[in-house]
């Protein structure tokens, strides 16, 4: 695109988009999209119409632009609470998440609609707020509600989920390496010798069966044979997964390391062997999944799989952001770390 001579006109005053329009020698539609971010102009031409609209100390209203496009600059974030175990937003792994999306939020000039009240239909926010009053919405977690997910994806308003690409699904996924965490995880365990390893965690929804067959594939390298008994269903809330592994000591049967779905069921899993009596590494070694900020200083320091959460809330903020201006957006998959401490006894 080529910019007319603007010698003659550089002492206009710019008061509307038309001014600059005219200024720029192009359409008023053109000046619009290259102050709104529009991908269907290329990055050249709108910085050039950016950087002229600088020049001339011309700014956008955006009030009447998102008024125009009908945005409210507001995306909800839904959190999808584990119902079996009265799990809620005090969840460390939740409160990390929130503030990285917050932050994310804040940078793009968008506010945030939080829900966080457990669910056992999703289809409940079909008519809601939450879906009508926001440009996009971010669900932390698929649960068990992937086919509901997918039903609500077919709406006008997008929505993007932390989760894991199962098949079937047609909702954009920003997740982590769910199976390669739980393979190097159990990976590490074998090769300190451990071989009776209780995999901790529901595996009903996606992330969790992730890691649990990362689990699987370890053991199976290593030629030790699953045991279907040591695979423990075990609730994200610290309280009830106490009360669930009690349940399990109760049980006398022998095991030597642990995989936890979550940091929190680790914690609580250090905690609860050393009220009954059993020393962390030496007796059980301990593995969690997050990497969440009271890992590191917990009674031993946990080993656990590191997820980039403020990665991971920049990228789920940014793909809503993209799928409101109509660009095509896929899945995101983030790289998981293994960070060894004590608790496994390394």
């Amino acid at each position: 695109m080529e910019f007319i001579n603007l010698s003659e006109k550089t002492q206009k005053s710019i008061t509307s988009l038309q001014d600059l329009a005219d200024l720029a020698g192009v359409s008023r539609a053109t000046a619009s999209r290259a102050l709104n971010d529009s991908p269907l102009l290329n990055k050249k031409t709108k910085e050039r119409l950016r950087k002229l609209a600088e020049k001339h100390n011309y700014s956008i209203n955006r009030r009447a632009s998102d008024f125009r496009l009908r945005r409210t600059r507001v995306i909800s974030v839904v959190f999808m609470l584990d119902l079996r175990s009265d799990q809620h937003m005090s969840d460390p792994f939740f409160l990390d998440m929130l503030g990285s999306i917050a932050d994310s939020l804040a940078e793009h000039d968008y506010d945030l609609l939080l829900t966080h009240a457990p669910m056992r239909n999703v289809l409940d926010l079909k008519e809601s707020r939450v879906m009508r009053n926001s440009d996009g919405v971010i669900f932390i977690g698929q649960g068990e509600q992937h086919e509901k997910l997918n039903e609500l994806a077919k709406g006008k308003t997008p929505i993007v989920v932390w989760g894991y690409p199962i098949a079937g699904k047609n909702y954009v996924v920003v997740g982590s390496e769910n199976l390669n965490g739980g393979y190097q995880s159990t990976r590490h365990l074998l090769g300190l010798q451990h071989r009776k390893i209780a995999f901790f965690g529901n595996t009903g929804n996606p992330e969790n069966a992730a890691r649990h067959e990362g689990y699987l594939q370890a053991l199976s390298q290593f030629e030790v044979e699953a045991d279907a008994d040591l695979k423990v269903d075990i609730p994200f809330e610290m309280k009830s997964a106490r009360e669930a592994i009690i349940k399990f000591m109760a049980s006398k049967k022998s095991f030597d390391a642990v995989v936890c779905a979550s940091d929190v069921m680790a914690l609580a899993s250090i905690s609860t062997f050393q009220e009954l009596g059993l020393r962390v590494p030496q007796d059980v070694a301990v593995v969690g999944f997050d990497d969440i900020r009271l890992a590191a200083y917990s009674n031993p320091p946990l080993t656990t799989v590191r997820q980039n959460i403020q990665e991971a809330g920049r990228v789920l903020v940014e793909s809503v952001l993209a799928m409101i201006k109509g660009e095509d957006v896929t899945d995101t998959i983030l790289p998981s770390e293994l960070i060894v401490r004590k608790s496994s006894g390394k």
